[in-house]
């Protein structure tokens, strides 16, 4: 187990923690500015990628065009594409569905990046974490469940974004470790900042001081959250990351009651429980089974 903690996987845990937390504040304020506000999701997209695409460079300490540099144009690209989708799918769901239902939808994810990663990577995955990847998507079908009875059409649309967000990751691990994790972000960002800038002059609404806040906390949280997700999916194996990931549920749920006082109840804490040990029991496995070095 020692070993484990000192690998390339739990470095990639910590990342992929550090990631879910980050991304939590992004939904919240997602949901506030989309059904609060009135602010469109195409508006919120692109002006968290163009803030995104000035500040990377800076951070990065390179300029634009050498962070444009990468042996995978296409994926990259294509990367960039998908997850500005996910992204669409995801905060444009939230003007109709609740924000634990529509995450707890997206992470039909992890269970389609498992299947990616053991077929188009060749990664090892053995019946356990297919196993503790159908609780968790169990779990998450519980969450939602009390809400489906009379669901809006845009349920359908975290599908989208779990779909675009598998494949995003698997690719992010494709070509994250001879890219690098700067030049991997600001591919993320840049067909959400280009793309969707072409809209602009007929959604534009000039924010408050209050909504300029939240935008500006949509951005940063974004940046950072995606910055660390490279660094997990880069540096572990997706099949790994993929269980882990629907701890990510629980820290929306938890943030969802103390923000808009919305209370899972006892069904849906079922589902919170089998999501929190699928993910631990597969995080163990990996620590246990691995021999020292």
């Amino acid at each position: 187990m020692h070993a484990f903690f000192h690998g390339s996987n739990a470095r990639a845990v910590g990342f992929l923690m550090i990631s879910n937390v980050v991304f939590t504040v992004v939904e919240l304020f997602g949901k506030q500015l989309v059904a609060g506000e009135g602010i469109s999701p195409l508006q919120i997209l692109c002006l968290r990628g163009l803030l995104s695409m000035m500040v990377v460079p800076i951070l990065a300490r390179q300029s634009p065009r050498r962070l444009l540099r990468t042996r995978y144009p296409g994926k990259q690209v294509l990367r960039s594409v998908l997850i500005m989708v996910a992204g669409l799918g995801f905060f444009f769901a939230l003007e109709q569905v609740p924000l634990a239902d529509a995450v707890a939808i997206v992470f039909v994810s992890p269970l389609i990046i498992t299947a990616i990663a053991a077929v188009g990577l060749r990664e090892a995955v053995g019946w356990r974490r297919w196993s503790a990847c159908a609780v968790g998507f169990v779990g998450a079908l519980l969450i939602i469940q009390p809400g489906m009875a009379g669901r809006h059409w845009m349920y359908a649309l975290p599908l989208i974004d779990a779909l675009a967000s598998a494949v995003y990751s698997v690719l992010t691990r494709m070509v994250g470790r001879d890219d690098g994790p700067w030049c991997c972000l600001f591919y993320s960002v840049m067909a959400s900042g280009l793309l969707l800038a072409l809209a602009m002059p007929w959604i534009w609404v000039s924010p408050s001081p209050a909504q300029w806040g939240m935008l500006l906390g949509v951005a940063v949280a974004g940046l950072i959250g995606h910055f660390f997700h490279i660094r997990a999916f880069s540096e572990g194996e997706s099949s790994l990351m993929a269980p882990l990931s629907y701890v990510h549920v629980v820290f929306t749920t938890v943030a969802a009651f103390v923000v808009f006082g919305t209370l899972p109840d006892a069904v849906a804490m079922v589902g919170v429980a089998l999501i929190v040990g699928g993910g631990l029991y597969v995080f163990h496995r990996e620590a246990t089974k691995r021999p020292p070095t």
